[in-house]
């Protein structure tokens, strides 16, 4: 499965020099503690926000003078649009910290030891055909890399430094993406009816969120 490099949380005191590769050989290493806290199952990750507002679908068919509309689709359909780009979160499958309690600079490790799914879903139910078509969309339009279903891997390791005397943090999950918008049908004189609008997020990325 695609793994993206760790990245910074937003407002974390975490600078970009601070996580990175792994120490030298032979160095002391302060390995990560498993957390307690509940998972977050909606993290935001940085340099993320909402899209603007985008045109509603327009529906052209071949010129067709008996048709009421004077367009015929053909045979009635579902489709999806959207409406709006969200911004992507994270379904956190692992959460970690270290905390150097030295007078000195430490390096640190952390390393994904459970495992978790997240599979595409709305915030109403899916229906399977609404699963197919939301998800080809999102795949076409957005990320190619989405899959219905994304299980995080084990043994993920990512490595930095912590200052004397301070905390770090660190998520491991699945990146979702987000979008709003509806399904609606397509009737063979091209007008849309029966639109049913959701929010819906699709797996595409996995990877770690440091913050301090």
């Amino acid at each position: 499965m695609p793994v993206d490099e760790p990245v910074i949380s937003e407002g974390s005191d975490i600078l970009p020099g601070e996580i990175g590769d792994a120490p030298s050989e032979g160095a002391e290493i302060l390995d990560g503690v498993e957390s307690i806290d509940e998972l977050n199952e909606e993290l935001d990750l940085p340099s993320q926000a909402d899209g603007p507002e985008l045109p509603d679908a327009v529906i052209t068919g071949d010129d067709d003078i008996s048709s009421p509309s004077g367009q015929y689709c053909g045979a009635p359909y579902n489709f999806v649009h959207v409406t709006r780009n969200l911004a992507n979160t994270m379904s956190v499958k692992y959460s970690t910290f270290v905390q150097n309690k030295r007078s000195t600079t430490m390096d640190w490790k952390f390393t994904t030891k459970r495992s978790g799914t997240t599979e595409i879903g709305g915030s109403f139910t899916l229906s399977t055909e609404a699963k197919v078509l939301w998800l080809g969309k999102v795949k076409t339009d957005y990320q190619v890399s989405a899959k219905k279903s994304w299980t995080s891997e084990l043994g993920v390791e990512a490595y930095g430094k912590v200052k004397a005397g301070k905390t770090v943090y660190g998520d491991y999950g699945i990146k979702k993406e987000k979008l709003y918008g509806y399904m609606a049908r397509v009737g063979s004189d091209c007008t849309i009816t029966n639109k049913k609008y959701n929010t819906i997020w699709a797996p595409y990325r996995e990877g770690w969120v440091i913050g301090g």
